[in-house]
C-alpha cells in the first residue's frame, strides 16, 4: 500500500512540474542561515499561481527570483 502512495505522489509531482510554461517556475524560494539580515525576493508560488514579493529574514535566499512582478507573470503564470 505504501509503495503505491510513493508512486502517486512522485507522478503528481512529476506532472505539476511539467505543466509550467517554464520549469525554474517550481524552483521556490528558500531562506536560510542565522543572519538578521531582512532580504526581499520577488518569486512564483505555484499552488496559488501567483506572482509575489516575499521577505525572507536569513543570511542567503536560494532558488528562482525575478527582477519584476511582470516578468516573474510572464514567464510562470499559467
Amino acid at each position: 500500500m505504501f509503495i503505491f502512495f510513493k508512486i502517486y505522489l512522485i507522478s503528481y509531482i512529476l506532472c505539476c512540474v511539467s505543466a509550467l510554461k517554464d520549469p525554474y517556475c517550481a524552483d521556490q524560494l528558500v531562506g536560510f542561515g542565522t543572519c538578521n539580515t531582512l532580504i526581499t525576493r520577488i518569486g512564483y508560488k505555484r499552488w496559488e499561481n501567483e506572482c509575489t514579493s516575499m521577505n525572507f529574514i536569513a543570511c542567503e535566499v536560494l532558488g528562482t527570483s525575478y527582477d519584476s512582478i511582470k516578468e516573474c507573470e510572464d514567464k510562470c503564470k499559467e
